[in-house]
């Protein structure tokens, strides 16, 4: 079946209706990343998988796989591994779906429609194209994206321990409900705490702070919401650990399973700030047993989370975000199990997709990193990949004729020592501290 990926990032903003999408740099930083989608694996499961030296039976074509790009960002020189997506504008896309079907019936059949996240807008572009699909209701899917279901799952247990707690951070519609909570956070926690919006995701709209009063920049923010009727989740900031990506699939009405699936888990390349920076790749080969125990007790707390967002009608991708940090009292490792439920494709979902790049026996790591951290270390990265680590581009080098300000490379070894070389790199040279993604 042929596939035609939107990259709508701004999904969240869609959801609410906003016509901002962010400021130039966020969506320039968009279009950058937009012709990433294309990486997407499109088997019901990511272990379903061909190498790339396999090839198609002559007498079966291809199918076509498109990502829908504006004229103004459109890419080039676009790497090996993007060779074979197709880089069509709307009007492209529905002059050619016409083209190639003569009906409806037939375009129901022979192209699947898959947005980044689904979205009344993300819907109009598919109808626009003459594209039709199975699509979840909206307002189930603008209730899975929101605080207020995520707060119903947010346990953390500790690790080696029977330590538990129920609730990790605190759901407010009032200024008095957010000050006691701040109050509580910066008992729990001397590192602060952070208020996100019932939308938030990526490492937007919130605020952070470590004082047990908001600045008044905070309270306008505050102000803003509360006027029209949002809530707000307010935690305690911790000292993170680690965090991993944890992706399931709820099947639509129309695809003959009801079965929640698990593809997989993806540990998160975060900065001190939370933003996402990059994956690590594992080879689905004995990823099983390379899988730390304690990510288990988060992948059984999803697969619940899972089946009641589709008992809420929601039907798509989901990941959901769990981390393991550093308790602020007694330094015993937590899990906290859901800190995000993110109701739509992700980062780590396009990750796994990157496992069939990798050969027998070998891991990796997937950058996003700024272009001036590529060329302040391109000498240290030659001599690492003359040493048994093999670099895969896979972003374009170009966008609408300008050069990436973002680069996106697969570091791929069967040297543990090598990938943790590269890594320390990155992490040391702070790789990501120009890099805020729109989404992840």
């Amino acid at each position: 079946m042929n596939c035609v990926l939107l990259p709508n990032f701004f999904f969240e903003e869609e959801l609410q209706s906003t016509t901002v999408r962010g400021s130039k740099a966020s969506r320039r930083l968009a279009a950058e990343l937009a012709p990433i989608m294309g990486l997407l694996e499109q088997s019901s499961s990511v272990a379903e998988r061909t190498s790339p030296g396999d090839r198609k039976p002559p007498d079966r074509p291809s199918p076509r796989r498109i990502v829908v790009v504006s004229e103004t960002t459109r890419p080039t020189d676009v790497p090996t591994v993007l060779q074979d997506i197709d880089f069509l504008t709307i009007k492209e896309l529905a002059e050619h779906i016409r083209r190639e079907s003569q009906s409806a019936a037939e375009r129901a059949t022979a192209w699947r429609a898959t947005p980044w996240g689904c979205s009344e807008a993300a819907v109009d572009v598919f109808r626009t194209a003459g594209l039709s699909g199975a699509w979840p209701r909206i307002d189930a899917v603008r209730l899975i994206n929101s605080r207020r279901f995520q707060s119903l799952f947010d346990e953390s247990i500790e690790v080696a321990g029977t330590g538990s707690m129920n609730t990790f951070g605190k759901l407010c519609s009032s200024m008095t409900e957010v000050t006691a909570a701040i109050r509580d956070a910066c008992r729990y926690s001397p590192h602060g705490w952070v208020i996100k919006a019932d939308l938030s995701h990526a490492s937007r709209n919130r605020i952070l702070g470590t004082s047990a009063a908001c600045n008044n920049d905070q309270l306008t923010w505050l102000a803003t919401r509360f006027s029209s009727g949002e809530l707000v989740y307010v935690e305690p900031w911790v000292k993170r650990i680690s965090e991993c990506g944890l992706q399931f699939m709820i099947p639509s009405s129309d695809s003959g399973s009801s079965e929640v699936e698990f593809i997989g888990a993806v540990e998160m390349l975060t900065d001190s700030a939370g933003h996402y920076q990059g994956s690590v790749v594992v080879n689905p080969e004995g990823s099983d047993a390379n899988e730390p125990l304690f990510w288990r007790a988060a992948i059984a707390h999803g697969r619940k989370i899972a089946l009641k967002a589709a008992a809420a009608g929601y039907r798509g991708p989901l990941g959901i975000d769990c981390m393991l940090f550093q308790s602020p009292t007694d330094d015993h490792r937590w899990l906290r199990m859901c800190h995000d439920i993110n109701g739509r494709l992700t980062m780590g979902r396009i990750a796994l997709s990157l496992r069939k790049w990798l050969k027998a026996g070998e891991s990796g790591l997937w950058i996003h990193s700024t272009a001036e951290f590529t060329q302040q270390n391109q000498n240290r990265i030659d001599e690492v990949s003359c040493s048994g680590v093999r670099i895969i581009p896979t972003s374009p080098g170009r966008i609408g004729g300008q050069a990436m300000k973002i680069q996106t490379a697969l570091f791929a070894s069967a040297d543990p020592e090598r990938l943790s070389t590269i890594r320390t790199l990155a992490i040391q040279s702070g790789f990501g501290k120009k890099v805020q993604e729109p989404i992840t």
